[in-house]
């Protein structure tokens, strides 16, 4: 799962109640220059949502934890 689908599944599950969540994660990616490191930031900011909003994070956790173990396979430790 790369970035581009954790964006389009978080629209799915929390785009009308957690609409700040998609534009963070949108401006994540505007902001990286190379996939490697927009990676790192949108991992590290999902893995952030669970100290920052919890509720969020608890729907999108099974989706977070696949993209995060996904990074690390291609050796992002986040």
């Amino acid at each position: 799962m790369n970035y581009q689908n954790i964006l389009k599944i978080a629209e799915k599950k929390i785009g009308s109640e957690y609409e700040y969540i998609i534009t963070d994660i949108k401006e994540c990616i505007a902001s990286g220059s190379t996939g490697g490191e927009i990676s790192c930031m949108v991992g590290k900011y999902l893995k952030d949502l669970k100290i920052k909003k919890n509720q969020a994070y608890s729907i999108l956790e099974k989706d977070i934890e696949i993209y995060l173990l996904e990074c690390k396979k291609h050796g992002l430790h986040i």
